[in-house]
């Protein structure tokens, strides 16, 4: 199943970079692309951490979620930037991951640094430590909305 998934993501990826439909070249690549699924799957690299098929049903409804706070958070910043004063209030908290798998824990780092407004300064097993440029977005994480969905999305694997 792992060689599957790589394979198909493989050659989808290199089919839309390439653009190509020769068929000496699309040989060519799903060749070239099951030699780097094969190697992949015998060195170890294509496990349950690196391929989260579990998880993906949670994800396709966590990336437009995720997309819609990153849009909302670029909004409070303009508002922030372009008001008068600038009522800029950078802190640093701590925050509970909540989370176990090193999957989960990357996705909540990440996504705290994609939304604009903060960045997450230092991972750790219980806490991120995080920078938030206002209040706002202190309080946002607080409230945790961004971990339970990346905790429902952990359960689900």
């Amino acid at each position: 199943m792992r060689f599957t998934i790589s394979f198909i993501s493989l050659s989808a990826f290199w089919w839309i970079l390439s653009g190509q439909t020769k068929p000496l070249l699309l040989i060519t690549g799903a060749v070239v692309c099951a030699v780097v699924a094969i190697l992949s799957a015998r060195m170890g690299l294509a496990d349950e951490e690196s391929q989260p098929i579990s998880s993906l049903p949670k994800m396709v409804t966590y990336a437009p979620w995720l997309l819609w706070q990153v849009i909302l958070s670029n909004w409070d910043v303009v508002k922030l930037v372009w008001t008068p004063g600038l009522k800029i209030a950078p802190r640093v908290i701590s925050v509970p991951t909540g989370v176990k798998s090193g999957f989960a824990r990357t996705t909540y780092a990440n996504s705290i640094t994609l939304t604009p407004g903060t960045v997450t300064i230092e991972v750790g097993e219980e806490f991120f430590l995080v920078h938030a440029l206002h209040e706002d977005a202190a309080a946002g994480l607080e409230r945790g909305d961004m971990q339970r969905r990346v905790q429902a999305m952990e359960r689900s694997a």
